[in-house]
């Protein structure tokens, strides 16, 4: 074990000798203990305000926050769609092939309750809200009536909607509009919905300019507001005018000037858009867009808590699942139909139904490339006191609604027709330049890096080769610890080794010197024999 400490402790003190982080070779160098202690708790120290810093900056990278950049850019540019609905959906004058909506129409026009259509006695708002979402209920019927022969068409087509349109100051006809079907606002009228018409200019002159009539003597009567509602957006995009509409009243020239703004959003984890541009949903097939998503998750949750589908969303169910509108002929079916519909509204009150369409439909995120027009809407009187329409001068004025039967031509009656029932919708570019907002990561992994860097650089002295040199000690370390074992093995053996060669060694040696004092002793031997030999000889002398 001692062996063992001494060469880590051999490994550590070359790593301080060899290392280029700063306070390391302070401690393994000092000659002094209290010296050593001091620079350990300096790199101590360093080391805990690096540490601080560092979890700072992995909450800031964390935390995903996003910069908005805003680009001008100039150029001509397609003018929008335009989707008009009429506030009022159906006219009450032509419904009398409607059973249905004749007899709410009279159940409505009294006070009396009416089990029926779920009128509870008196006038109130709940009742003419009931109403208009009965109404909306029924709205595949009505659009039935559309055509059919020997059928007053309850809709407002385009002649009873448009007295004059004109476009970049060029007249147009009811051949550049197509019918929409909203079921909250009846037979909508849409302009330029293939996109071909171009802006290079900006102002009302070079947009469009519609003049329309509102004939409020056809109204319903629970229908609150009169005028149009106008929702502008791409052709691809389903207009939702009951969300995404601006409303023009009778009386006034609503002036609407549009900006174009694409906007792209960040995705996860910076933000919670999605990025698919197509709609599989339930009930909803298309181009994504949020709203469409929430309209979907709604209708299945109709179907699941009321066990019918709401024909004023898209459906897509099959036939395996009934109208939430039971019938418009048989009026023992109106109650029901009536309770379908409270069973929708209910779903819409959260405390009482437990559905929230925010948090229940998770799924219902915002797109994260997004292109829409910014609306700024202004108003004038219209018509002014001086401006007299072309209808109001004609000497022949037969037909028109301000003319009873039999009476001649009256402009002052035109006038004040005019003053009550048309208003006049202007839409058009409010400025060429047009606004790309764009996100970007405000603090990205590259920011991460530069700042930990700074940081430990500070604190430490650091750098990518002092990591390096850590990875080295680190391997080191664990290579000494795992090869300890064996080497002390191989020490031990060569230990061993060594101590029987000094031992065959010793017996070597041993042998030589033994064989070198029996070498000396026969020599002696042999000398002292030689002196006693020549002892005992007779010298020469002698023999004289």
């Amino acid at each position: 074990m001692g062996v063992f400490r001494k060469g880590l402790s051999y490994l550590f003190k070359d790593f301080s000798c060899w290392t280029s982080t700063h306070g390391i070779p302070h401690i393994g160098m000092a000659n002094a203990l209290w010296l050593r202690l001091f620079w350990f708790l300096v790199v101590v120290a360093c080391f805990l305000g690096f540490v601080f810093q560092f979890v700072l900056l992995i909450q800031k990278y964390l935390s995903y926050d996003v910069n908005t950049e805003t680009k001008l850019e100039f150029s001509e540019r397609p003018f929008p769609a335009v989707t008009i609905c009429h506030l009022n959906p159906w006219k009450a004058n032509s419904l009398n092939d409607s059973m249905y909506l004749t007899q709410m129409i009279a159940a409505y026009s009294v006070s009396a309750a009416n089990p029926s259509f779920g009128f509870d006695e008196g006038r109130t708002g709940e009742r003419q809200q009931k109403a208009v979402k009965l109404t909306s209920l029924a709205n595949k019927h009505l659009f039935s009536l559309i055509g059919q022969d020997g059928v007053e068409n309850p809709a407002y087509m385009y002649d009873d909607l448009v007295i004059s349109c004109t476009y970049n100051a060029r007249p147009c006809n009811y051949t550049e509009w197509t019918s929409f079907q909203d079921p909250d606002f009846g037979l909508c009228q849409q302009y330029n919905m293939d996109e071909k018409k171009v802006s290079s200019r900006a102002g009302p002159l070079y947009g469009l300019r519609v003049v329309m009539r509102t004939d409020q003597e056809n109204y319903l009567p629970w229908t609150e507001a009169s005028g149009v509602v106008v929702a502008i957006h791409n052709k691809t995009d389903p207009p939702f005018p009951d969300v995404l509409g601006y409303y023009a009243p009778p009386g006034t020239a609503s002036s609407m000037g549009v900006r174009y703004v694409k906007t792209s959003r960040k995705g996860p984890p910076y933000g919670t858009c999605t990025t698919k541009t197509q709609a599989d949903l339930a009930n909803y097939k298309g181009k994504y867009e949020t709203e469409a998503c929430f309209r979907s998750c709604l209708q299945s949750e109709i179907v699941k808590k009321c066990g019918c589908y709401d024909p004023a969303y898209s459906y897509l169910g099959g036939s395996g699942t009934p109208s939430c509108f039971v019938s418009a002929d048989d009026a023992s079916t109106y109650a029901e139909s009536a309770k379908n519909q409270a069973c929708i509204d209910n779903l819409s009150n959260t405390a009482a139904s437990g559905f929230n369409l925010i948090t229940d439909c998770p799924d219902c995120k915002q797109p994260c490339e997004v292109q829409n027009y910014a609306v700024t809407v202004s108003t004038a009187q219209w018509p002014s006191n001086e401006y007299k329409p072309s209808e109001c001068t004609t000497s022949n004025q037969t037909g028109q609604p301000w003319i009873t039967p039999g009476e001649p031509a009256n402009e002052q009656k035109c006038l004040a027709w005019y003053k009550v029932n048309t208003l006049m919708v202007e839409v058009y570019y409010e400025r060429m330049n047009y606004q790309i907002l764009s996100e970007s990561a405000a603090y990205t992994l590259v920011n991460l890096i530069s700042d930990i860097g700074g940081q430990i650089g500070l604190f430490l002295g650091m750098s990518i080769i002092s990591v390096i040199e850590f990875a080295t000690l680190i391997f080191l370390v664990v290579y000494y610890c795992c090869s300890h074992k064996s080497r002390k093995m191989e020490a031990e053996e060569a230990e061993r080794e060594q101590q029987k060669k000094d031992a065959e060694k010793r017996k070597t040696d041993e042998a030589r010197h033994k064989d070198s004092q029996g070498l000396s002793n026969r020599k002696n031997k042999i000398y002292n024999s030689g002196n006693d030999f020549d002892t005992n000889l007779p010298r020469v002398a002698d023999t004289y």
